[in-house]
């Protein structure tokens, strides 16, 4: 993981400008633990954060959203799970990152686990979540895309779901398959617009595409505006 966080460190310092950086990919594959690194790298005070999990329409809504989808030659029906385009609420996503793109200041969604706040623009803006991998490409001067295995995912996630969000255990071990199929065939697919790519599990991380060459970083350069 040092690696990516050197790449990023080493394209943000080498810009000079500000720049928006996407960090996404499903739930439990590392996105936040990632984004916690940069930000201490680059010091709370270069940085606006933004989280997407406010753009994500609510499961108690998408419970009563059913889709029909085709997997190895078996029909599936299930509720509309994070890993599908339709779950997220892009466009209003889209026109926040435009507005801290002008300098404009936002209030941040409220959420249950994360109060709104004012976010200011700064040197840096890091837009983290599963949403951020549908939104326009063209948005973001870096991105990063986090995917794991099936079983990392479910173990990451008892972890993180039920001790922090008190969601139900079994609950997340039967919703866990269909996830993974509605990620494969709805999700996975966009990490081709990301400029990296990691394969994060517990027993180790492979960055499996890394775009940052010296050609990338001079875009950055001759592309974004100035600072104000």
């Amino acid at each position: 993981m040092d690696e990516v966080v050197k790449a990023v460190i080493d394209a943000v310092n080498n810009a000079e400008r500000r720049l928006v950086i996407a960090i996404s990919g499903h739930g439990a594959a590392g996105k936040t633990t990632f984004s916690n690194q940069l930000l201490k790298a680059f010091g709370k005070e270069n940085v606006s954060y933004l989280n997407t999990d406010a753009y994500i329409i609510s499961s108690a809504l998408r419970k009563y959203t059913t889709i029909e989808y085709a997997y190895e030659n078996t029909i599936h029906r299930s509720k509309l799970t994070a890993c599908h385009p339709s779950a997220h609420h892009v466009l209003s996503l889209e026109r926040d990152i435009k507005m801290l793109r002008e300098g404009m200041e936002l209030y941040t969604i409220d959420m249950p686990y994360a109060k709104s706040e004012l976010l200011t623009p700064k040197p840096i803006t890091i837009v983290e979540g599963m949403s951020a991998a549908f939104a326009d490409p063209a948005l973001f001067d870096l991105s990063i895309y986090f995917y794991t295995d099936d079983e990392t995912e479910l173990v990451r996630r008892y972890g993180r779901d039920i001790t922090e969000r008190g969601a139900d255990r079994n609950y997340l071990r039967r919703s866990h398959e269909e996830r993974r199929i509605q990620y494969r065939l709805f999700m996975h697919s966009y990490s081709c617009n990301f400029d990296i790519v990691v394969k994060s599990t517990n027993e180790a991380v492979k960055i499996e595409k890394n775009t940052l060459t010296e050609m990338a970083v001079t875009k950055i350069q001759d592309e974004i505006g100035p600072v104000d």
